[in-house]
């Protein structure tokens, strides 16, 4: 899976975005998180965790920076646009909702590993799910 934790950006397509958003700001968010809303026959793995990257950038605009890693923070910190994520916040909503479903294959891959991971991997939805609210 790429993933050295359960939290948003341990994992290698989460990291692998923060440069995506450096370059692009909010244009690079809005598409990671309209992957996941309009995949919803099935959402591959990566799709899904770039998402949850996008989402955890939107909960930040919000002051809840605590899903964020030190690279993510740094990125927000310098993109010229990024006031204009806070009214992705929906969309984020959704796109959590999506790659929380039983038809996303990183919601497969969490079931497949050991139960705490798992279960804290679910959590750390919950979590962010609330922070976008």
């Amino acid at each position: 899976m790429g993933a050295w934790g359960f939290k948003i950006f341990e994992n290698d397509d989460a990291a692998d975005f923060v440069a995506e958003f450096e370059n692009s700001g909010a244009v690079a968010v809005a598409g990671a998180l309209d992957v996941a809303c309009n995949n919803l026959d099935y959402i591959e793995a990566p799709d899904g965790s770039v998402a949850l990257a996008a989402a955890a950038i939107v909960a930040a605009t919000s002051g809840k920076s605590e899903f964020l890693s030190e690279p993510a923070e740094t990125a927000l910190r310098n993109v010229s646009n990024w006031q204009a994520l806070s009214g992705l916040k929906g969309k984020a909503i959704q796109a959590v909702e999506c790659v929380s479903s039983p038809n996303s294959e990183l919601m497969e891959l969490w079931a497949e590993a050991a139960p705490a991971d798992a279960a804290n991997f679910k959590n750390e939805l919950n979590r962010l799910r609330a922070a976008l609210r």
